[in-house]
């Protein structure tokens, strides 16, 4: 890696005209570091959002507006642009944020020999009023991204993360290309955060990330009765679904050659997450009570570590639940 990388932004859109685009290419044209090349790729759009893109790039010349035929979707079109870029490093870029302009200069300095390096993002809605969001520094690992994973608009990463990538699989038609990122650069425990909001990402119902809230996964000893509760109650139902969710997931990292302790305790979580019975279920546990400090979202200190560790694998159901409900 020269002294000096250069930094590719790539950024995918679809019907943009109206969920602030301007605002976001202004952003990244505002950056402290200087960019390589800002990679614009418009997956079939029917209102004027080319016509945004093509006055911005007849404006700055290392814009580059790709088109495609028709519409891909979103994982085909952020990696078909992703292995388009020529820069050492690439930022993936949503088209309705904003950008800190500093976030690629932090990123760099941060970056080191991982294969990626994240930062924090805040949610707002429009008008720049926070939403809810947990300030709290997040956990960060193989283990924790089985379950949760990085934003893309968070990462920066090395263009040789690509090349890790293993050949089509189920996995890459079941989730969001930044999930695949995350996991695998973190089987080869090769990532790194930056605890610093350096992107704020717009909230709107018409988002492609948007969910509304669930007000039971706030903190309380209230909702977790609850969840867990609600976790015994459809063990048996959600289950089957769950174990055919992380079967692909588990096919996915073994196809990796990542040679990490975190790798094999990762694929250990998984067989366990998709193999039925009470074995399966206590080999699960044991993981989850090995790994009580750092799979969820924050470190806590024992015994709540341990309670919650125990507890884990009926939480889960709670979590997972939508895969069943959406089968109905």
């Amino acid at each position: 890696m020269p002294d000096n990388p250069k930094v590719s932004v790539v950024l995918c859109t679809y019907n943009g005209e109206k969920h602030h685009l301007r605002e976001q290419l202004d952003s990244i044209l505002r950056q402290t570091y200087p960019l390589h090349e800002i990679i614009v790729q418009d997956d079939h759009s029917t209102d004027g959002t080319l016509a945004i893109l093509h006055e911005y790039a007849a404006r700055c010349p290392y814009i580059k507006v790709q088109t495609n035929q028709g519409a891909q979707g979103v994982n085909p079109n952020f990696f078909s642009a992703m292995r388009s870029a020529s820069g050492d490093l690439i930022a993936i870029s949503d088209q309705d944020d904003l950008w800190e302009a500093t976030k690629i200069a932090e990123q760099v300095a941060a970056i080191g020999d991982k294969l990626l390096c994240a930062c924090r993002s805040e949610p707002f809605v429009e008008g720049g009023v926070a939403v809810q969001f947990d300030r709290r520094l997040p956990n960060f690992n193989l283990i924790r991204a089985l379950y949760a994973s990085t934003a893309g608009h968070c990462m920066l990463i090395r263009r040789e993360l690509l090349d890790k990538l293993p050949g089509d699989c189920v996995l890459y038609h079941r989730t969001c290309y930044d999930v695949i990122l995350a996991l695998t650069a973190a089987a080869y425990d090769s990532m790194v955060l930056i605890d610093r909001i350096l992107v704020h990402q717009r909230r709107y119902a018409g988002a492609t990330t948007f969910s509304d809230y669930d007000k039971r996964r706030v903190r309380s000893s209230s909702n977790a009765l609850h969840i867990v509760l609600e976790g015994l109650r459809r063990y048996r139902e959600v289950k089957p679904y769950m174990r055919e969710h992380f079967s692909v997931r588990l096919d996915f990292l073994r196809r990796l050659s990542a040679d990490t302790p975190i790798y094999a305790d990762g694929l250990r979580v998984l067989e366990a997450e998709s193999t039925k019975g009470l074995c399966a279920l206590l080999r699960l546990t044991r993981l989850y009570v090995k790994y009580r400090h750092v799979v969820f979202y924050t470190y806590e200190k024992d015994p709540s570590a341990l309670v919650r560790a125990l507890l884990h694998p009926f939480m889960q159901v709670y979590n997972y639940s939508y895969l069943a409900d959406k089968r109905k």
